[in-house]
């Protein structure tokens, strides 16, 4: 994929999901003409649209390449034909359980230092490949308030 390129669309439905083999993509959503940043994968992570992939609905989010990126696609057809074939397949289902970092964060009522210091301890890489902007959109924070933040970090 090139920069910018969309991976996936609003409106589509989800039939597959996704491995970052190189690369980094993020997940946005358009609020009142505002991207709101829902996630930011990086090399060897799963990416898919949980809601759209497991309910069959029409999207909300777009997933596009922050980088240049090569990506590899399982579509859910062949995931079903995989765990026909052998239940061992079914292991794969906790890459659906992988949200646990993004679920942590937005679900617990964590102040912004404990935020940014959940983000360095389970996906330090996150801070070096994305822009300050992004990042503080995906911790649900101001970029000054992400910025203080660092600022009162100690490496």
């Amino acid at each position: 994929m090139k920069k910018n390129e969309v991976l996936f669309s609003e409106g589509e439905i989800s039939k597959s999901i996704f491995f970052i083999k190189t690369g980094a993509i993020f997940q946005l959503q358009k609020i009142d003409d505002e991207e709101i940043i829902i996630d930011l994968n990086i090399q060897n992570d799963w990416i898919f649209n949980f809601d759209s992939l497991m309910n069959q609905v029409p999207s909300n989010i777009i997933i596009k390449a922050f980088s240049k990126s090569e990506v590899v696609e399982l579509k859910l057809e062949s995931l079903h034909k995989l765990i026909s074939i052998s239940q061992n397949f079914l292991q794969l289902n906790k890459i659906f359980n992988s949200l646990s970092t993004k679920i942590h964060i937005y679900d617990s009522n964590l102040n912004p230092t404990e935020k940014y210091d959940y983000l360095l301890k389970n996906k330090p890489q996150i801070i070096k490949i994305f822009p300050l902007n992004m990042i503080a959109s995906y911790l649900k924070m101001r970029q000054e308030t992400l910025s203080r933040v660092r600022a009162s970090v100690i490496f």
